[in-house]
């Protein structure tokens, strides 16, 4: 009794915790994967009995056998994954560096119109905190425009750090980029035209790094965290979706 006690709260928990980005118009995989599986979990929760039967039923047969061993196998396999992923993702997140690095290199988010989303704000003022605790290291700020964006978000963290009293001489503007493999590789090229070699800290969100890490590698670039943090009503919806982005990332390299 107790377990289906504990089931019921947490699929209700996941169905409000993951429909609750929509209300700030936030729509991706991320939230309807994990709606869509609190709500199964619910609907097992209420008719679990009515399920045990057919699955008892299904069992008689050799075909009904092989299928529900083959979903066992498959939703077992995919809840490994997610516990994987979410440890590297974890791991990744606290990779801090021994010695000091040469660039600090801030990954774009979301402009609404001529204000910071969230999240973005989150990972400026996570930037800000660093590079003024340093203070002789650049700064790669990297983001293009998007249709619904005023303008890039590397303008708008730019304009962010220098009003909060960033030197203008340390801020190097990457503002091509639509997508996180592009925000590193637009910054390697800059690097190199620089002559910035070393060690680079990433400032994203901790759901991020894993995969921002991971696409850096490809570029050559040794990075380590510096983590921003995440709303709690978002931090589910993009940790579930950091999972599709990181699988995409492993099989298509971007």
């Amino acid at each position: 009794m107790i377990f289906w006690a504990v089931l019921w709260m947490l699929a209700l928990f996941g169905v409000c915790i993951f429909a609750l980005p929509f209300a700030a118009k936030i729509v991706n995989i991320g939230n309807l994967f994990g709606l869509a599986v609190s709500l199964l979990l619910l609907i097992y929760a209420w008719l679990h009995n009515s399920i045990h039967r057919w699955i008892q039923h299904l069992w008689q047969y050799r075909s009904g056998r092989i299928a529900l061993s083959v979903i066992g196998s498959i939703v077992c396999a995919g809840v490994l994954l997610c516990l994987v992923l979410s440890v590297m993702m974890t791991a990744a997140a606290h990779r801090k560096p021994k010695e000091e690095p040469a660039v600090v290199i801030v990954l774009g988010c979301k402009v609404n119109g001529t204000e910071p989303s969230l999240m973005l704000l989150e990972r400026m003022q996570t930037a800000y905190a660093y590079l003024e605790a340093h203070p002789h290291i650049p700064v790669i700020v990297s983001g293009g425009k998007g249709s619904d964006e005023a303008f890039s978000e590397a303008e708008c963290m730019a304009e962010y750090l220098m009003a909060k009293g960033i030197a203008a001489d340390r801020i190097i503007l990457e503002d091509k980029s639509a997508s996180t493999a592009e925000n590193l590789q637009f910054s390697k090229n800059i690097l190199e035209q620089k002559g910035i070699t070393g060690d680079c800290m990433l400032v994203t969100d901790g759901f991020h790094q894993y995969r921002a890490q991971y696409l850096a590698k490809q570029e050559n670039l040794c990075c380590y965290a510096v983590s921003a943090d995440t709303a709690w009503y978002l931090l589910p919806t993009y940790w579930v979706r950091e999972w599709f982005g990181i699988l995409h990332a492993w099989v298509f390299g971007c």
